[in-house]
């Protein structure tokens, strides 16, 4: 009997995404503009048993994983391609949570459908040559092991082959250039990288380079200089999308005014409720909605956790003096332990995901976990197989399914039509 209750719960669940799926069969481009354009085959991959304990618990699992698996979800920033250059590390291969976060065959079960993979560039590299060659070490890389699982999932460049290919069932990797300073200043580096596959590029790391300030580093050019602008133009113009994730305050308003298109913010979360640099606050939530852009909300337990609140980041400030903060974490941590916090839930990440949406609009908040790329997760979001729950827990808080399509990867997919629309019109008007 048990195991009839099972595979009725099951197929109760997977019938609507199967129909999903035949609806989106055709594998022609025209096809695909009949599919809603922030859904995918919808085929639910969550095990059986493991659905029919969640249904028992709660009989809205049953909308939050036909919505979810409908939903394509795009995650703005995975930071994977660094253990796959450094550590010899298989994503085609399955690995327990403690090992990572993300590899090919969690992101089936998790339903993560497209992410920007960060090409991350350590600081120490520099600012020339060996900062850009360790960047197309590192898409090489990527690109190897897309390709030795192809059956599976697809490089791509544009919302459109997002769409395309996981309406066919495939998960898509897409790239983003995680530190300025790998540009080498230069605007022929920069159109280079994106005939090479990047499509964001995050103006700065932790470290001020020559043309942005960071949020962790002393403020040389207090914001974007004339370089700096020039740069944001030739983006627009290419169709790169500007990430201010990581960039001082001075440099994301300057940021904004210099670009016609809509930015991201790939990997941040909101100061009004963790006031930490690296986070958002109200003033810059609306100001990423005038210009049509998305915060994507980071699950760093550092970004999220409410107990890390004004007194403690007012201790961190006597423990660095000064705006360096290139090793805040740590300090961070340290303070953290001695006071025995407890850690971040999976509510935290909820709280986040809820003001910046009520703050800055439905339209222009979305997912930017940093997998791979922190050393401290919630509770309940240890790895990508976790994203159901995010979406369980909006419909919790009464989300419609329109709204969790949005912020699931909806959003994000607009920015990379609107990038690309700004860059056409740019184009044809300098008469290329």
């Amino acid at each position: 009997m048990r195991r009839l209750l099972i595979y009725c719960s099951f197929a109760l669940l997977v019938i609507p995404a199967c129909r999903a799926q035949e609806r989106a069969a055709p594998d022609d481009a025209d096809s695909v503009a009949v599919v809603p354009v922030m859904t995918d085959s919808g085929a639910v991959v969550m095990p059986g048993a493991q659905q029919h304990l969640l249904l028992r618990k709660d009989s809205l699992w049953a909308e939050a994983l036909r919505i979810h698996y409908n939903a394509i979800v795009f995650d703005g920033h995975i930071d994977t391609p660094l253990l796959m250059l450094d550590k010899g590390y298989r994503f085609g291969a399955r690995h327990r949570t403690h090992e990572s976060h993300v590899d090919l065959p969690r992101m089936f079960d998790g339903g993560l459908d497209a992410a920007f993979f960060s090409i991350y560039v350590a600081p120490f590299y520099g600012e020339g040559q060996r900062a850009t060659e360790r960047a197309r070490a590192m898409m090489a890389e990527v690109r190897k092991q897309v390709a030795a699982h192809a059956d599976s999932v697809v490089l791509a460049t544009s919302a459109g082959e997002v769409r395309r290919l996981t309406h066919k069932g495939k998960k898509v990797v897409l790239m983003g250039l995680e530190g300025g300073h790998a540009l080498a200043a230069s605007p022929e580096v920069l159109r280079a990288l994106y005939d090479e596959g990047i499509r964001y590029v995050t103006l700065t790391h932790i470290n001020t380079n020559a043309w942005a300030d960071a949020s962790q580093a002393a403020p040389r050019w207090n914001g974007l200089n004339d370089l700096g602008r020039s740069l944001v133009a030739e983006m627009n113009r290419l169709g790169m999308i500007l990430d201010l994730a990581h960039v001082s305050d001075s440099t994301f308003y300057d940021a904004l005014a210099a670009s016609q298109a809509p930015v991201l913010v790939s990997h941040s979360s909101v100061r009004a409720l963790v006031p930490s640099v690296r986070n958002v606050d109200d003033a810059m939530l609306r100001a990423v909605a005038r210009n049509g852009g998305v915060v994507m909300i980071n699950f760093f337990d550092a970004m999220v956790n409410p107990h890390l609140d004004d007194d403690v980041m007012a201790e961190l400030r006597r423990r660095m003096p000064g705006p360096k903060l290139t090793m805040m974490w740590n300090e961070l941590y340290a303070i953290k332990s001695a006071r025995g916090l407890p850690g971040a839930t999976l509510d935290d990440v909820l709280d986040h995901l809820d003001h910046a949406a009520k703050v800055a609009g439905i339209d222009h908040v979305g997912l930017g976990s940093d997998f791979d790329g922190v050393f401290d997760l919630p509770d309940g979001l240890q790895d990508v197989t976790r994203l159901p729950w995010i979406t369980y827990g909006l419909l919790k808080r009464g989300y419609t399914e329109e709204e969790i399509y949005k912020i699931l990867g909806g959003n994000a997919l607009r920015v990379l039509d609107e990038a690309e629309a700004v860059a056409q019109r740019l184009q044809a008007g300098s008469g290329e």
